[in-house]
Order: C-alpha cells, then sequence, then structure tokens
C-alpha cells in the first residue's frame, strides 16, 4: 500500500503539455513518422484523444481519496483509463497515472477543467467509471461525497445522483441515463433465471461501449473465473462470460438483452417442423408451425394445430401468445427438446427483420446503440464499422431517400458508393461491409438487416493421394458456427495434411470441402480470404519487437482500419496473451532466448486473432508449451470460437485443455477417421472399446484418465504381445483400418437408433451475397489509401529488418569500404612517375570492377529476401496482400540498401583515384546495376526452397556477365561461334549474340561512355562545339557553291568568340579540380554568351607562372577511357560502311531504325531488365500463393 502526502489547498493544475492529446501534426512530421529509421526517434503518444490528462488526474484523485493507493485501486484505474484510451500507449498510460497518483488533486477542482469539454454521453461513462473507484477505495463515504462534488462540477448532477441511486438499489425518481437489463428470478426481472438459480441476481448497464455488471443477489455471480461478490460492480470485458446455475451468457449476450431493452425491436423466426428436420425462417410461409419472438423473454405462439408442447408439458395452442424464459425450452413431436437460447442465437446469424410503425416513415439505422433510441432500428454490432444512417421513405411509392450522418467506411447503395445522400426504391441493398447489409422493403413497411457469415463448414468423402501413399481416407465431418474443433491423431496421420486441404492450399483428390454448403475449391478466389490459417512453422522476424509483429499482421489483414483501431486491436491481443511486458521487446531466434518459447507460441497464435476470416485453423498451436501455456492458448482460441470457426490439431492435449473443445476429430494412420464427435462421447466410446477387447487391465484402466488423450492412444495404438507377453516390437494389435471400420459401424447403429428424431433446426432460407451466393460479400479495395497502407507495411516492415539486422550495417559500413580501398590502392597506377588521374592506366578496370561489384551487391543482398519471408507470405497467402505491392516494397528498400552501399564505395573510390566532378553519374550508374542485381535476385528467390540453392545461383548470374560484359575478354578475341555472321561479323565490330542479354555489358559500356562524355571538360567543351556546329555548317554550305547560305555579321562574331572560347579552353590551366571545373564553364559561358572582350578577361591560366598548374583537361580526362570510346566511335562513323552500325562503346546506338545516345538505351535496357524481373518475381509468387497441388 501507498501512502500520499495530503491533498494540498492549492489552484487545479491543468495537465502539463506532454500529458495533453497532441494537435494533428503537419503533414511533413506526419510523414517523417512513417519513415522507419526516422520514426523509432519519435516518443510513443496517445495521439488522436481529448482531455487525456484531465481524466487521468480525475482518476487519480479518486484513488487517492484516503491519501493512499492500495493495489486494487490502482488496478481498477489502470485498467478504466486502458478502457477509455485504447490507443493510447499502456505504459505511457501507466506513467502518466503515476506521476498524478504522486502529487493528487482536488477531484472537483480537476472536474472543472473538464467540464466544456465532455457531452451528456461522456459524463454518464465518466461517473459509471468513477463510481467505480468509489466501491473500490477503502472510504465508501468520502467517496460517494467526492463523486457527488465531482459530477456537480461537471453540470451533470442529475446524472451523478441517479447514477448512486441506481448502485444503492434505490427506485429511481426519473428515467435512468444509462441502459439497464436486471436479471433474476424474481417478477419484476426484465430477464428471468433459471429456477435453479433463485438466490441468484444482477443487473446489466451501459453507457456508449462500457457495459457494467453489479451483483444484486445474495450469492456471488462468477465472471470468467472471477468472483463477484453481493453489491460488487465490475466491467464486463468482450471475451469474458457470466457463469450460472443451467445457463451461461456471454458478453454478446448481455449485449443482445441491452439492445433489446433500449429499442424494444425483437427478432422474429417461424419454425417448421418436417421431413425429419427443424427448419427455421425469418418469413413466415405455409409450413410455418410455430412463431418465435426473442426479446427479453421469448414469445412462443403456435400458427397451426401443432404437437410440439411448452417444457411444463403443456400442448401448445393457435392463437395463444405464451411468455417464456430466454434459457427456456420447447418439445418437438418426438420429445426432443429444442432450446430458445439456441434458436435465439440463429435468428441473430440470420438478422433482424424490422417492422415501421404505422404512419413513421422516418427512422434511424445504426449499430452503435448511443446513437439510438427507444424505435430506431439497431443492426447487429461488430460486423461493421461505425454507422448512422437516416432512412426516409413512403410506403406508397415503394422509394425512399438515405441520409449518411456518420459512417468510417464507404456505404454501398445496390454496389455504388454514397458519400453523403442517395436515393432508395423497393428492394435497394445498403451493404455496409461483406457480412452486413439492410434491405428496403418499402412497400411493406420493412426494413431487413442481412447478415451474410460462414454458418457451417462441411467435409465430404475427402481423400488425398500423394503418389502411390494415401493420407487421407474417406475423411468426413462437419463443424459449426461458435463451435472449435479438435483434430487428433499419432505422427503421420495427415493432420495437416487436412488442415491445407481446408485452408484452400491443398486440392483434394476427391471430395468436397463446403462452406455454407459452396464449394470452396470452385470458388477458391472467393472463399478464401474468409479462411486464416497458421502453419506449424514460425512466421516470425527476430528483427521486429513483439508489437510491431501484431500491428504489421493487423494492418496487413485490415488495411482499411485507421492507426487508432488498429492500435486498440494490438493492445487487446497484448492483453489477452499476456504479452502486454514483452511489448517492446525483439522477439530475436529460438536460440537467441530474448523470449521465451511459450512466449513465441503466444505471440505466432496472435497474428492471425486481428484477421477478419471467420474460419481459424491452427497447426499445433501448443506444440513444445508447458502445461499453462497450453490451456493460456486453448482458452484463447475458445474466445476465438464464440463468433467463428476455430480448427486446431493437437498431438496429445491434456484434458483440461480437450474439455474446452466442443468436437473432437480423431485420425488414424493413412488419415483414416478413428472417431468424430464430442471430447466425453470419445472417452465413453475408446473405454467401451477397452472394455469390449480387454485392451487395458482393470488396474491400469483404473489409472488412466479416460477423457484425456494419452488414454485414447493407448487403446488406438495398442500393442500386439508375444507368446511371452512381450510386445511385439511395436507392431499394433489393431490397424487403423480396424478403428476407421468400427466408428463406420457405430455411426450406423446410432443413425438407426436414432429414428425419426429431427435434426438439430437451420435455417431455411440465408441473405445471398451480390453474386447469389450464400457467403459474406468480397471486400473490395474502396480506396486508394488502402492500398497505399499495404504498401506502407510491407515496406515499414522490410526496412526494420534490413537495418536492425547487423549483417546489413556491417555490409554498409564495411563490405562497400573495403572493396573500394582494396581497388582503389591497386589500381592508382601511371605509366612513369606520381600517380596522375589524366594518364592514369586502370581507369577502365575501375568502372568494370565497380559495375561488377554493383551488381554483386544487388545479388548478395537479395538472394534470400524472399526466400526468408516465406513462412509469413505462406501465412497470408489468403489474406489479398497485393502480392505486387509486397514485390516493390521489397524492392524499394532493398533499393536504399543498396544505394547506400554505392554511395559509400564510389566516394571512397573517387577520393582513392583523384576521380573530380563524375559522384553522381558513377553513383547512379553503380546503383542501377545493383537495382538490377537486385531484381535477378528476387527472382531467383522467389523460386528456390532453400538457402544454399539461392546462393548458390548468384555465381551462376554473376560469372556468365563477367565473361561477356566485354572487358576481361575483348569481343573481338572471343569465339567467332557466339557471332550472328561469325568470323565476318566478328570482325566488323558486332557483338557477340549472348552479351545482348548481359545487363553487366550495358552497365559498363553505358558508364565508360559516360565517364568519357560527361566529365566536367567534355561537358563544357561539347556544349561549345554544339554552338560552333550550326554557324560552321553555313559557311561551309556557301563554299560548296550555295550562295543563299551566308553568316551576318551578328553569327560571324559570334562564331569568332566561340572559336577563341574553345581554343582557350583547350589550352587552359588551373591548380586544382575545384578551380578548374570553375574556369571551364566561365571559358565556356562566355563563348556562348558574351562579347569577345569579356572573354578575353577571363585569363585561361594564372599570371603568376611560379605557380604549379596543369591542364583543365587532365583533371577530368582519362586517356585509357577517352581512346576506348574515340575508336569505337571513329569505327561506327567509318565512311566505307554501306549501313549504320552499333559499335560496343561508341558514343550513339542505332537499334531497331531509331538512333539514341549510348548512356540513354544502355538505362533504359537495364530499366527494363529490372521491371522485367520484378515483373517476373510478381509472377511467380502470386502463382506460388495461388497454387494448390
Amino acid at each position: 500500500m501507498l501512502a500520499l502526502p495530503p491533498i494540498p489547498d492549492q489552484p487545479v493544475l491543468v495537465a502539463a503539455p506532454e500529458d495533453q492529446a497532441p494537435r494533428k501534426k503537419p503533414l511533413i512530421s506526419r510523414w517523417l513518422e512513417n519513415v522507419p529509421f526516422l520514426r523509432q526517434f519519435s516518443p510513443t503518444a496517445p495521439g488522436g484523444m481529448r482531455h487525456t490528462g484531465g481524466l487521468v488526474d480525475v482518476f487519480a484523485s479518486f484513488a487517492a481519496l484516503d491519501n493512499r493507493v492500495d493495489r486494487a485501486e490502482a488496478e481498477v484505474a489502470l485498467d478504466l483509463l486502458r478502457h477509455a484510451f485504447p490507443e493510447a500507449d499502456h505504459g505511457w498510460l501507466a506513467r502518466r497515472l503515476h506521476r498524478a497518483l504522486a502529487s493528487p488533486q482536488p477531484p472537483e477542482r480537476v472536474a472543472k477543467s473538464l467540464r466544456n469539454e465532455l457531452d451528456t454521453d461522456d459524463c454518464v461513462s465518466l461517473g459509471l467509471q468513477l463510481h467505480l473507484l468509489v466501491i473500490a477505495s477503502g472510504s465508501a463515504y468520502r467517496g460517494k461525497e467526492a463523486f457527488t462534488k465531482v459530477m456537480r462540477s461537471l453540470n451533470a448532477e442529475e446524472i451523478g445522483t441517479a447514477i448512486v441511486e441506481e448502485m444503492e438499489g434505490k427506485r429511481a425518481s426519473a428515467p435512468l441515463p444509462f441502459d439497464k437489463v436486471h436479471f433474476g428470478t424474481s417478477e419484476d426481472a426484465d430477464v428471468q433465471l433459471p429456477s435453479q438459480g433463485r438466490e441468484f441476481s444482477f443487473c446489466a448497464y451501459r453507457s456508449k461501449d462500457l457495459i457494467l455488471i453489479r451483483n444484486t443477489g445474495k450469492e456471488p455471480v462468477w465472471i470468467s473465473g472471477s468472483s463477484l461478490a453481493g453489491g460488487q460492480c465490475i466491467r464486463l470485458r468482450p471475451h469474458q462470460s457470466i457463469g450460472l446455475p443451467d445457463w451461461t451468457l456471454a458478453a454478446e449476450d448481455i449485449s443482445f438483452f441491452l439492445n433489446s431493452a433500449r429499442t424494444g425491436h425483437r427478432r422474429t423466426l417461424y419454425i417448421n417442423e418436417s421431413d425429419n428436420q427443424l427448419t427455421a425462417e425469418r418469413v413466415r410461409s405455409r409450413q410455418s408451425t410455430i412463431r418465435l419472438d426473442f426479446g427479453l423473454n421469448v414469445r412462443v405462439e403456435a400458427l397451426v394445430e401443432t404437437e410440439m408442447k411448452l417444457s411444463t408439458g403443456e400442448l401448445l395452442k393457435p392463437g395463444t401468445v405464451y411468455d417464456l424464459p430466454a434459457q427456456d425450452y420447447i418439445l418437438l413431436a418426438n420429445g426432443t427438446e429444442a432450446s430458445l437460447e439456441g434458436l435465439r442465437k440463429q435468428a441473430m446469424e440470420a438478422g433482424s427483420r424490422f417492422r415501421m410503425d404505422a404512419g413513421r416513415q422516418e427512422c434511424l439505422v445504426s449499430n452503435d446503440p448511443a446513437a439510438l433510441k427507444r424505435g430506431d432500428v439497431l443492426l447487429s454490432p461488430g460486423l461493421a464499422r461505425r454507422v448512422v444512417l437516416k432512412i426516409k421513405f413512403d410506403p406508397q411509392t415503394a422509394t425512399g431517400h438515405l441520409h449518411i450522418i456518420s459512417a468510417e467506411r464507404v456505404v454501398m447503395v445496390n454496389g455504388q458508393p454514397i458519400r453523403s445522400r442517395g436515393k432508395l426504391v423497393d428492394g435497394s441493398l445498403i451493404r455496409l461491409s461483406p457480412n452486413q447489409a439492410v434491405r428496403c422493403r418499402f412497400s411493406e413497411s420493412l426494413l431487413d438487416e442481412e447478415r451474410t457469415v460462414i454458418r457451417e463448414l462441411n467435409v465430404e468423402s475427402l481423400n488425398h493421394k500423394f503418389g502411390t501413399d494415401t493420407v487421407l481416407d474417406n475423411v468426413e465431418f462437419s463443424v459449426k458456427r461458435g463451435e472449435m474443433l479438435c483434430i487428433m491423431g499419432p505422427s503421420g496421420s495427415g493432420k495437416s495434411t487436412l488442415l491445407a486441404t481446408l485452408a484452400g492450399h491443398l486440392k483434394p483428390s476427391r471430395g468436397y470441402v463446403r462452406l455454407n454448403n459452396v464449394s470452396l475449391y470452385h470458388n477458391r478466389t472467393r472463399l478464401a480470404p474468409f479462411i486464416a490459417s497458421m502453419p506449424q512453422e514460425e512466421a516470425l522476424n527476430p528483427q521486429l519487437t513483439v508489437r510491431e509483429h501484431l500491428k504489421h499482421a493487423s494492418m496487413i489483414r485490415r488495411p482499411h482500419l485507421g492507426h487508432a483501431e488498429h492500435a486498440k486491436r494490438v493492445d487487446s491481443i497484448l492483453a489477452e496473451l499476456a504479452l502486454q511486458p514483452l511489448a517492446r521487446r525483439r522477439v530475436g531466434s529460438p536460440g537467441d532466448k530474448t523470449i521465451s518459447g511459450g512466449e513465441r507460441g503466444r505471440l505466432n497464435l496472435g497474428l492471425d486473432l486481428g484477421s477478419p476470416a471467420e474460419i481459424f485453423l491452427f497447426d499445433e498451436p501448443i506444440s513444445g508449451l508447458s502445461s499453462k501455456d497450453s490451456e493460456h492458448v486453448a482458452e484463447t482460441l475458445h474466445a476465438l470460437s464464440r463468433d467463428n470457426i476455430v480448427i486446431a490439431s493437437l498431438h496429445r492435449p491434456g484434458a483440461r485443455v480437450l474439455r474446452l473443445f466442443d468436437k473432437v476429430l480423431l485420425l488414424d494412420k493413412g488419415g483414416r477417421v478413428a472417431f468424430f464427435g464430442s471430447p466425453t462421447a470419445m472417452g465413453n466410446y475408446f473405454s467401451e472399446a477397452s472394455k469390449e477387447f480387454n485392451i487395458l487391465t482393470p488396474k491400469r484402466l483404473k489409472a488412466q484418465q479416460i477423457g484425456g488423450a494419452d488414454f485414447v492412444f493407448d487403446v488406438l495404438e495398442t500393442p500386439l504381445h508375444g507368446m511371452a507377453g512381450r510386445e511385439g516390437g511395436g507392431v499394433r494389435r489393431f490397424p487403423p483400418t480396424f478403428w476407421q471400420e468400427r466408428f463406420e459401424g457405430s455411426q450406423l447403429v446410432d443413425d438407426v437408433a436414432r429414428g425419426d428424431l429431427p435434426a438439430q433446426s437451420q435455417l431455411g432460407s440465408v441473405p445471398l451475397s451480390e453474386d447469389h451466393m450464400a457467403v459474406p460479400t468480397r471486400s473490395k479495395r474502396q480506396r486508394i489509401f488502402e492500398w497505399e497502407r499495404l504498401f506502407r507495411t510491407h515496406f515499414h516492415r522490410t526496412m526494420l529488418s534490413k537495418f536492425r539486422n547487423k549483417g546489413t550495417i556491417y555490409s554498409i559500413l564495411l563490405e562497400a569500404p573495403l572493396l573500394a580501398l582494396l581497388i582503389g590502392i591497386t589500381l592508382r597506377a601511371s605509366p612513369e612517375g606520381p600517380y596522375s588521374f589524366h594518364s592514369g592506366l586502370h581507369l577502365p578496370v575501375y568502372i568494370f570492377l565497380t559495375v561488377t561489384i554493383g551488381m554483386f551487391l544487388g545479388l548478395t543482398n537479395s538472394a534470400t529476401e524472399i526466400l526468408r519471408d516465406f513462412p509469413v507470405l505462406r501465412r497470408e497467402r489468403n489474406c489479398r496482400t497485393g502480392t505486387i505491392l509486397y514485390v516493390g516494397a521489397k524492392f524499394l528498400a532493398l533499393s536504399i540498401v543498396a544505394a547506400l552501399q554505392c554511395a559509400i564505395y564510389t566516394w571512397i573510390g573517387h577520393e582513392m583515384l583523384d576521380i573530380y566532378g563524375m559522384f553522381t553519374t558513377h553513383w547512379m550508374w553503380m546503383t542501377l546495376t545493383a537495382l538490377c542485381g537486385t531484381a535477378m535476385a528476387l527472382v531467383v528467390s522467389s523460386l528456390v526452397t532453400t538457402e544454399r540453392a539461392a546462393l548458390s545461383a548468384v555465381p551462376l548470374l554473376l560469372v556468365p556477365q563477367l565473361l561477356l560484359a566485354g572487358a576481361l575478354v575483348s569481343f573481338d578475341e572471343m569465339n567467332r561461334g557466339m557471332f550472328q555472321g561469325a568470323a565476318k561479323a566478328r570482325a566488323a565490330g558486332a557483338e557477340p549474340f549472348p552479351a545482348r542479354f548481359m545487363p553487366l555489358r550495358y552497365a559498363y559500356e553505358g558508364m565508360i561512355v559516360s565517364q568519357a562524355t560527361d566529365n566536367p571538360f567534355e561537358h563544357e567543351r561539347r556544349k561549345v562545339q554544339r554552338s560552333i556546329d550550326p554557324l560552321k555548317e553555313v559557311g561551309e554550305k556557301r563554299l560548296a557553291g550555295d550562295l543563299t547560305q551566308e553568316l551576318t555579321p551578328k553569327q560571324s562574331e559570334r562564331l569568332n568568340v566561340l572559336k577563341e572560347s574553345l581554343r582557350r579552353l583547350m589550352a587552359a590551366e588551373s591548380t586544382d579540380a575545384e578551380s578548374a571545373k570553375s574556369l571551364g564553364w566561365k571559358l565556356s559561358n562566355a563563348g556562348r554568351n558574351k562579347t569577345m572582350d569579356q572573354l578575353l578577361e577571363i585569363p585561361p591560366y594564372p599570371e603568376d607562372e611560379s605557380i604549379e598548374t596543369r591542364p583543365v583537361r587532365d583533371f577530368f580526362v582519362n586517356n585509357r577511357t577517352d581512346l576506348l570510346v574515340s575508336k569505337s566511335e571513329i569505327d561506327r562513323v567509318d565512311y566505307r560502311q554501306q549501313f549504320k552500325r552499333s559499335i560496343f562503346l561508341a558514343e550513339w546506338k542505332y537499334w531497331f531504325g531509331f538512333t539514341s545516345k549510348t548512356t540513354q538505351a544502355c538505362s533504359w535496357i537495364i530499366g527494363g531488365c529490372i521491371v522485367f524481373c520484378l515483373l517476373l518475381t510478381t509472377l511467380f509468387l502470386h502463382v506460388r500463393n495461388h497454387r494448390t497441388r
């Protein structure tokens, strides 16, 4: 317990600037925060929240009313803050609360600062949360007094009075400002509890999305394993449930009753009992037998004469309405019980039908209860983002108008997006999400909510073979929404193969997998996004933190959600998996022991918990975990299955884990089904088999836990005993076919014994999506920002992975510099005397090695890049992540690494060899070459399956390019068989045919030509020469006899100035490269734009002859490089040739009838090679992701 100083009597302190919610940041700041290696320097703040600091101070002041804070008060306060600000960093909230507790302020003074910040709903929600702190505090009287003062300071005294009176059990003097439902056995209870729970009673309250449970009974109420004593109050979380005698209420059930109390709407089902089947319809038909209206209770009315009875045995009479408790049941004609609770959940699955009151032609429609009042239309929450619609209609003309008051995502009407207002006609479909829509039936004054969800997964006669080996043999089972299936079996029994088949990754040799009776493999592209599959392999990146893993997974699976919603989901998953203390810790490799094996398993499981899928498949999710971690994971899966279908393969689960599953599928060797049913039924089945075949001795049978997996496997794999009682070397007594045939026989006997008992009720007609399938509508990327968010997520994930990897840092800071130093030292040589760039012998070799190293860096950086991502890609293959976005983001991130490496190499190389004025050009050519190598390596990485194969491909890609680049071996000395036209073509300067497909050859040629023609000296000289040539051509034409061509005096003067400028440029001298570059520009500019006098004022060399100078040309022109290009250009313009030719290292190329600069042509070819390789990579990954064989 923490003792606090007395509360000082001083003015209330407004929250410090860092405690207040930050204002919206400028666009450039938000962009910079998204740069991975800059974002880590920005603090995590609870952006987008109002009055955060003030509310923290209010909670802190309440927790410290008695000048001390115990653990319970602190935990309640922090829990309420997490709920109020789910998008905030929990660590920030804890630190902020700790600071507020250290110097608490009087509650009523803090509240005054919030008076104008909170609306009525905010005040109600805050009041309910503060009263939780009052209950948790040690001084109830003082807490109540402070609570009243705070509510008065907020100008919400009436709300405070209503809360206090309700929490004290007094009769309210005015309507409550929040929703309330009373559960109990008394006559005044809103929802009747089972008769076995006479001592139980509780109330549920809701304001906005906060739900509180107050125990008003004598007995404690159990909420997800925690006891709530009489008079106590607690917040109900979405994954929690309330355990009562003969009834368990989930949080979704509490929300249903609260919604019914708020709107007054009931959900209606019409039941038809016929053909050995109980069918539920939303619309009455001629076959309808009874009508069920679900609200706070269930109204049952027989529509025709029927043999159905109440649970008391009373026969249902037509025309009489019976009010039954929600957990009651009715008896069918053959005595079978039909649970009203199960029928109510089917009604919720089907969606609601809302009938407008007579004369009412306007209503609000929303999935947010706080936005509605009694009589409005409340849709099923949780199936779409928050939306508030106003619909006006005229039943006479069957037309209407839609006004979108609020929508967090685009609303579609008949397939067209509506931003604000739109027209409606009878039958219009307002699509809110892939799972939820509203059908307008104005002529009948009806609005139908249509829920298109995956209700059932059926497997029929599933068989699969690998070659001649059968791995799945006639597997059949079904799983309904809300159920959890465990697939058990020994190693090699086909568990993983079955999961791959269910995920849409492996098409079976025979049989069907159906979702809502729609074949998965006939509609794989349509249905696969609704299935999330977690293979046994880890999909974790050692360089990312726990939070980053969950955040990226959430953004990949739900790109339409905003950052605040993603943060909320990530925090929820961290809390559910007990990973909050590790949120900022890097995962590391399994050998690093950064986090434990159990924590790695829970994190690997959590990647799919934020998925919008409706079927979740987990392959050995508890493999290698402790018993405690296994139970925690199983409980998480159980919570996930409440509104989904969960299937998990487990090898030998413990009895406590197995009891959490609704059904068990036991596979034996060869994929044969040994049992399918409930865990209890499986224990009884194998217990009977053990006794029948005398498999276990009575003593051993008594020692076994009948419901556990170990007992089942002991019976299943009973060894064959030899003559002397010794076990026969692992040979089984009963082969897999025995258990398969025995189970099939027992099923047949059970079917015959069941006779005409009707099957479990099912929906007779279900809503169809726009393509007339009984499955959710396939969501489309409706906005460009969703594609941008996917791209940014892929890019961010790759950048973090690369720049947190020490190997990348070593490669940038050591590999490139060391290579540049080694090459520079080796090639720094001139024919005689000290080294001079002008006479340097090896600049062509340096250029060749530069592009070679660029290609090498690109290949080695990327050869295993996609290969390492295969576990993640396999995990996300059903998520429609955008393969081209992934490849583009991966390439961009690797390009940044390559560009940094090339920049460091080029800078050091130029310093070593005195290369001036060519840094940008050389860096761009080297980077372009590295990008080409990166793109080629990505193709390899998308094809191979092992790192060894990927790295082995690097020399196969590099060596042929080295040989055919034209540097190691001259083209005119190569094997003539490699030329089109043999020796004649080789002598004429042609290129070997294979060299045309070598990117390194174009990079080398482009860089050599750039060095010779684009250096600072040649750049200025050629500008002057281009100005001289047109004027010179006029004079030559006149000399040739064309008297119409004559230079004007002004042109003649300019020609003289240009000639003098060129002469001075060629003779200019300077002391260093910078002054030489400046002098060259001055002379060139003066010749093209100034007069002769101004040109003559520029001295071409220093007047002081004692200063040592060098020709300007010598600083920038290398003789070897210039000679190579000049010789090739002379060969290209040889007048003896009848046709235009493309000569290696010439300044111009003639391809396909077009003449272009060599530098441009080479850069376009390399760029085209990059694009081609990226498209090829995208194609290979797309095929791999969609391959089902």
